[in-house]
């Protein structure tokens, strides 16, 4: 089911001659795990931006089900519809990983005892047991600092899993582990992921891969798979130069 469409949007900095996003059609289904790649600059942060609600198009609409959101409160689209993990994380380090939860939570108007319980929960399902729950988000690793990036992301239930280069600071074996979580979260936890990153062999493991380029929007699924598939047969990366069509979706609204 499409849950976030992007219909014909354009995005343009101020004072600058070309658009970074150049009319882009695309439909995002709940359920499934995407990867955005692209070179640095090509807008794919301004995209998330975008989806996110922090920014809004020059031109064009992003409907969340049948709601644009340029024309809704978007304070409470951002609190309760879309969740934001960073690359650097962004926790509160002098709190415990327990209570950037729970302030997370309180924020978006969820309050009561039930709170620091269901914080504990939603921390063992991303692999954070409440010793570790309980420390300082200081004393954890890099790794368990972005289980708890991502917990407080989907704390509040959002449908919408944005992810910004959440692997880049990640060594090989928590890339995975990081991965393995977003696809239990689309698969399982029926949300929608949309994760940017310059990794073929993170890209690898989504539904579908998309490729940022000249603000356009291009199909890379087939092209990233068959790179997971020679690496699983040759042990190496294998880079190769298939060419990508463009996603042209037409959208009724």
């Amino acid at each position: 089911m499409s849950a976030l469409t992007l219909n014909n949007i354009s995005y343009c900095y101020v004072g600058a001659e070309k658009a970074v996003i150049n009319h882009i059609f695309y439909a995002f289904e709940i359920g499934r795990l995407y990867c955005i790649t692209g070179a640095s600059g090509e807008g794919k942060t301004t995209l998330l931006s975008l989806i996110a609600g922090l920014d809004l198009c020059s031109s064009g609409r992003i409907y969340w089900e049948d709601q644009d959101i340029a024309m809704i409160n978007r304070d409470e689209y951002r609190s309760k519809k879309v969740g934001v993990v960073f690359q650097n994380y962004h926790l509160l380090q002098n709190a415990t990983a327990v209570e950037n939860l729970v302030l997370s939570m309180n924020i978006a108007g969820r309050q009561g005892k039930e709170t620091t319980k269901t914080a504990y929960a939603i921390l063992k399902k991303v692999g954070i047991e409440q010793e570790k729950a309980d420390r300082k988000i200081l004393k954890l690793s890099g790794g368990e600092q972005q289980r708890v990036a991502i917990a407080r992301a989907v704390a509040n239930g959002s449908p919408i899993l944005l992810a910004d280069e959440p692997t880049g600071n990640l060594d090989a074996d928590n890339e995975r582990a990081i991965m393995d979580i977003f696809k239990k979260l689309a698969h399982k936890e029926n949300k929608c992921v949309i994760v940017v990153t310059h990794s073929k062999r993170v890209a690898s493991e989504a539904d579908e891969v998309l490729k940022l380029k000249n603000g356009e929007l291009h199909i890379e699924t087939e092209q990233v798979k068959l790179f997971k598939r020679n690496r699983k047969m040759n042990g190496k990366c294998l880079h190769s130069n298939f060419p990508c069509g463009i996603i042209m979706i037409a959208v009724l609204s």
